[in-house]
């Protein structure tokens, strides 16, 4: 009996907890699949945001070969917008030490390179080489930026301050005097116990970038099961979790 109970309860252990759980991919029926084959939206039934002369799903981001080292494989131009991030008299004291202009990490950039509507969706490095360039473009604005109706997801335009602080060191503010023994000790859980519970951190500085909350392979749609994962989101907020995956308050 005794060994029972000890196996069940090493099998609980093992069993990962479900709101960290990754997502499954499925980027071909998500709206980041522009292909011919493209999905569509959500919300807007009938109408898929890129459709192209183009039936291959990663290449409007990845390439085997000639891309880019701002992400894996890249196949996109990197934005050349000036940042303005999150800026607020109520942010610690270390992220108001922050240039407010400062410049995005690449983890956050790769994303900005579709998300800041300054560059064409199907605007791409390196094209298949049964299609080459151009891309045809059959639905959006005639030069390939998000459509106007798109522009609650996208568009940022180099405006990041109304969306949660990002290219920061999440190791430093963990470790200045206001999560240690000042005004805010206790409100901020420490790198381990956040990446735990499902958020991604990046390079030593433990760096919190899109990706640290958002995961584009994940295929939330109605038919997968996993709508608890929209918008893309790398584990799901139900009751605020993936927040307070970070946040203890």
């Amino acid at each position: 009996m005794k060994k029972t109970i000890l196996t069940v309860l090493m099998l609980m252990c093992c069993v990962p907890v479900g709101h960290a759980a990754p997502g499954t991919g499925n980027v071909a029926n998500t709206i980041h699949n522009f292909s011919v084959t493209a999905p569509d939206d959500p919300f807007l039934p009938g109408f898929s945001y890129f459709r192209t002369n183009e039936d291959e799903v990663c290449i409007f981001c990845h390439t085997p070969h000639g891309g880019s080292l701002t992400g894996p494989l890249w196949n996109r131009s990197n934005p050349t917008s000036t940042w303005t991030h999150y800026n607020s008299a109520t942010l610690s004291t270390q992220l108001l030490a922050l240039p407010v202009t400062r410049p995005v990490g690449n983890e956050s950039l790769i994303c900005l390179s579709c998300h800041d509507g300054t560059v064409s969706v199907n605007h791409i490095v390196n094209p298949s080489n049964d299609i080459g360039l151009p891309l045809n473009d059959l639905s959006g604005s005639p030069d390939g930026i998000f459509p106007a109706m798109f522009s609650n997801v996208g568009n940022f335009g180099g405006d990041l301050s109304d969306d949660h602080p990002m290219s920061f060191s999440y190791t430093d503010v963990w470790d200045s005097w206001d999560y240690q023994g000042g005004s805010r000790a206790g409100m901020l859980h420490d790198v381990d116990t956040a990446k735990g519970k499902g958020v991604r951190f990046f390079g030593a500085a433990n760096l919190v970038e899109c990706s640290s909350c958002h995961d584009p392979h994940v295929d939330y749609s109605s038919l997968s099961g996993q709508a608890d994962y929209s918008p893309f989101l790398i584990t799901p907020n139900t009751g605020s979790l993936l927040c307070l995956a970070c946040h203890n308050k």
